[in-house]
């Protein structure tokens, strides 16, 4: 009877990992078949728009600036949003030759309100194609903007598309934890969901919208906006494209703290998103719809490995031999997509070290998956933006 009952449970742990470990796997599998498509014929110019949504950013904006103002050709421009800033960000921003618009206080709070008055703004301008989001911690590398410009022509002409996103090149086990993770969400899946025709998912950092789209959709949520309108895009049938050459690097933060504020933010954006969008997304079923959907319903990619372990253990206190080999190739399986990724991200030494400590990080983010479902059941609708100092 108590074997009977530990074999159950090892069924009800595992299977959300189980969820994500086949979801990740064909998408890891997908990715290796990727390649960037280009234009047929000449490549029509498109104006940019850039758009640099920062709250106290003064430390790392300068150099997020000085990336892009390489990569400008004529006709281009750059708007910064200054959010409710007590620091140097706005005067920084304009001895960069950034247009500069300052959002003081008593406004609406937020990534996603700042990124919306940014949007009105340069609605009210007819001097641009497309627009370019760039985060005030992302560094571009050369040749960004030529990239985005040749997609956008690409077959099909995307409306909508997202650059190779990665962590920067830094020491210390939180940020080597950060290039593995952006080694999957910025890299590999979107490769996969490229090949296959998904939706690929928005990043707020380097996503570019055509005009069209920007004048149809807007930013509208309190944590994870650029997951929500990802999600809004899919369901309207507009499916972004992965563009692998137009490549940027974010910030890492240095600290656990910082991190597990970063973190919760992400996921408390993820659960949210998944109650107000996994209905629909289920009653439209296409396979970028079910995949979105497939993605909401399951866990991120550690919660996902400790729900196999845990799994796994249980079948092997039960004595389920079958049970305990299928959770064991499901944990191979997903271990497999993290080394995809991290081959194809080229990892340094240092990143495949790090996965020395993976037992340790699994349980950091079962716990800020805790404090992300607690704060959602609790309806916070603001999180502390990510520490720069």
């Amino acid at each position: 009877m108590i074997r009977a009952l530990l074999a159950a449970a090892a069924v009800l742990v595992a299977l959300p990992g189980a969820g994500a470990a086949l979801h990740l796997g064909l998408l890891a599998l997908a990715s290796l078949a990727y390649r960037e498509p280009r234009p047929a014929g000449p490549v029509p110019r498109a104006r940019f728009l850039v758009l640099v949504p920062a709250h106290n950013e003064e430390p790392v904006i300068g150099a997020t600036l000085a990336a892009i103002g390489r990569e400008l050709r004529p006709g281009d421009r750059v708007t910064v949003v200054a959010d409710c800033c007590t620091d140097a960000t706005a005067a920084v921003a304009r001895a960069h030759g950034a247009d500069v618009l300052e959002r003081g206080a008593g406004l609406r709070p937020g990534r996603a309100a700042a990124r919306q008055d940014g949007i009105a703004a340069a609605l009210a301008r007819a001097d641009w194609d497309a627009l370019l989001m760039i985060d005030a911690d992302s560094i571009v590398e050369p040749g960004f903007l030529d990239a985005c410009e040749r997609m956008l022509a690409a077959p099909g002409a995307p409306l909508a598309l997202q650059a190779r996103s990665e962590a920067e090149l830094a020491g210390g086990l939180v940020a080597q934890a950060g290039l593995a993770a952006f080694a999957l969400q910025g890299l590999t899946i979107p490769r996969g969901r490229d090949v296959l025709r998904l939706s690929v998912r928005l990043r707020g950092t380097g996503m570019v919208l055509r005009r069209e789209v920007v004048e149809r959709f807007r930013f509208r949520a309190p944590a994870s906006e650029d997951l929500w309108y990802s999600l809004d895009l899919c369901l309207a049938g507009i499916l972004p494209r992965h563009v692998e050459s137009a490549r940027l690097r974010s910030h890492s933060v240095r600290s656990w703290g910082a991190a597990s504020t970063q973190r919760q933010r992400y996921e408390a954006g993820r659960m949210s998103a998944a109650r107000e969008f996994l209905p629909r997304l289920l009653h439209r079923p296409t396979p970028a719809a079910l995949e979105a959907a497939a993605f909401l319903a399951t866990p991120p990619f550690a919660v996902a490995a400790g729900s196999l372990a845990a799994g796994l253990a249980l079948a092997l206190a039960a004595g389920a031999a079958a049970a305990a080999a299928a959770l064991a190739a499901l944990l191979a399986l997903l271990a497999l997509t993290l080394v995809v990724g991290l081959v194809q991200a080229r990892a340094g030494l240092r990143t495949w070290l790090a996965l020395a400590a993976a037992p340790w990080y699994v349980l950091w983010k079962v716990g800020v998956q805790l404090r992300a479902i607690a704060s959602v059941r609790r309806g916070q609708a603001n999180y502390a933006p990510t520490a720069r100092r």
